[in-house]
């Protein structure tokens, strides 16, 4: 009998999930939870709890990531950097044919909202870029599956393995999606 903390086919899914984005070149760091603050002064509303994950650490490369998931399996974040997304809003079936249609379909991730977000082959921001990365998902880092963390589940609409690994670029996506919702 295991005294194993966590199932090991949890542990392992995580492991495997994390070091195949690493090896993609896909900024990863464990998650962690930190203490929810109450309710966000800006603009008077409570915090979810996808605001409570934080990065532990700076981006992970393969063997850091076999190391980190090994005893534990820690939510997966994504900073954006190399690799950027683009926040598609509402996903409907009409972005995603846009998308395709234009040759821009890449990896898809939904969030609870729902809120889709495109995977393309680097930031949209070079300003974000060259100053401080974001370190938490309200930053900008986004769950991967298969991190579950209590009320939060992202999942792939369209998942890297679908799309071959290939990510599309961020101009050519952002005017095809720009073509696709206009309305002459």
């Amino acid at each position: 009998m295991s005294t194993h903390p966590y199932p090991a086919g949890e542990l392992t899914e995580m492991r495997c999930a994390a070091i195949e984005y690493a090896a993609h070149g896909w900024l990863i760091c464990p998650g962690a939870r930190v203490p929810h603050s109450g309710a966000d002064a800006s603009d008077g509303r409570s915090l979810s709890g996808e605001a409570d994950l934080v990065c532990r650490a700076g981006p992970l490369s393969e063997d850091e990531v076999f190391e980190a998931w090994t005893d534990r399996p820690w939510p997966i974040l994504l900073r954006p950097g190399a690799v950027g997304v683009l926040d598609l809003g509402p996903g409907d079936g009409r972005t995603e044919a846009v998308l395709r249609d234009a040759g821009c379909l890449g990896p898809i991730l939904v969030r609870p909202g729902p809120r889709w977000h495109l995977i393309v082959d680097h930031a949209s921001d070079r300003r974000a870029r060259a100053g401080r990365p974001p370190r938490s998902v309200r930053e900008g880092c986004l769950l991967l599956p298969p991190s579950r963390v209590p009320s939060w589940i992202s999942r792939w609409r369209i998942s890297p393995d679908d799309t071959g690994w290939s990510l599309p670029d961020h101009a050519h996506a952002r005017a095809a999606l720009n073509t696709g919702t206009r309305r002459d």
